[in-house]
């Protein structure tokens, strides 16, 4: 077995483990262990914004199960970028290049779906609710570009280069 081949089934199984471990949180996604560490209780439910204000609803919104799914999968691209620090591996190169991708589709589905205007910068985004308009660096654009500087390093090696 030669090397391409050899580094295109490490990245194959590192894929995989990433595909199965973000269906997990997928799925974990919609439990209430989050609630568990909560300071009060949710009696009301929860809030959607729209046009401007607060309205409160007895259902789960989309902005918040889609927050609850990024949460995890970037605490696992994280884990997965440490990890390839202290011992450098393909399969954990390659699994955390499909958790960046999905962090960053979960994390701008929950952003363009919480009901308060955004606005992007390079880096960081504006989110108008209510008061002053809030100021976050984007991550979501951090882990898009090591991402995409990840996938391009690991196809220069699949390719030999």
């Amino acid at each position: 077995m030669n090397r391409q081949s050899n580094v295109s089934i490490k990245v194959r199984r590192g894929f995989m483990l990433g595909i199965v471990i973000t269906i997990l949180f997928f799925l974990m996604g919609l439990t209430h262990v989050g609630e568990a560490f909560a300071l009060e209780y949710r009696v009301y439910g929860y809030v959607i914004y729209r046009s401007g204000e607060v309205v409160h609803v007895p259902y789960l919104p989309l902005y918040l199960y889609m927050w609850r799914v990024s949460s995890l999968l970037f605490l696992a691209w994280v884990i997965a970028y440490i990890a390839y620090i202290i011992k450098p591996s393909i399969v954990i190169d390659s699994s955390g290049i499909i958790y960046g991708i999905f962090y960053v589709i979960t994390h701008y589905i929950y952003l363009f779906t919480i009901g308060a205007n955004v606005v992007m910068y390079p880096l960081m985004y504006v989110l108008f609710t209510i008061g002053k308009p809030l100021i976050y660096l984007d991550w979501g654009q951090v882990v898009a570009l090591i991402t995409i500087w990840r996938a391009y390093v690991l196809y220069r090696l699949a390719r030999g280069q």
